[in-house]
């Protein structure tokens, strides 16, 4: 029996695949900006907790990072599939992944320019989700995947103490 050959993606499906990603992470950062808005509106008897005079309800904002970044990662995999993203799981890991290491990039850019670390954030999905799907695309080599992962996690490592 002849083994069938793999057949590299055409440049529209892999196109179609990082758009796909892409806008799963856009999806992901406007449910996590939108429950920051919508929260004082949805729970009242918590607004004095952590809206301020001056600042108004941005502490919702630091509250939804919180917590709300962690719960977007789980739910990265079931929109990835509901995308049509395959592998899902493997895009959604890889992007968690990438996820972790632009934020902690992020937050060592916010005391010297809190702008590009707020934007930086904001665009995180953006940037990560389309680089997870290509990265786990079935026909790259998997010397292209660990070095792209070990980058990842050296830039953590390299990052995480100086955030702290």
């Amino acid at each position: 029996m002849i083994a069938p050959q793999a057949v590299a993606p055409s440049a529209r499906s892999v196109a179609r695949r990082l758009v796909l990603a892409g806008a799963a992470g856009i999806v992901l950062t406007v449910a996590l900006v939108a429950w920051a808005v919508l929260m004082p509106n949805l729970i009242p008897s918590v607004e004095a907790r952590y809206c301020g005079e001056y600042t108004g309800c941005i502490g919702y904002l630091f509250l939804t990072w919180e917590y709300g970044r962690w719960v977007a990662l789980v739910a990265a995999w079931p929109l990835l599939h509901l995308l049509r993203v395959r592998p899902a799981w493997q895009a959604a890991l890889m992007a968690a992944l990438y996820l972790v290491a632009i934020w902690q990039v992020a937050l060592l850019l916010m005391p010297a320019d809190f702008v590009i670390g707020f934007y930086l954030i904001l665009l995180s999905g953006v940037i990560a989700f389309p680089a997870a799907a290509w990265t786990t695309m079935p026909h790259l080599p998997r010397a292209v995947r660990f070095v792209t992962a070990g980058v990842a996690l050296a830039l953590y490592a390299v990052t995480w103490p100086l955030a702290g």
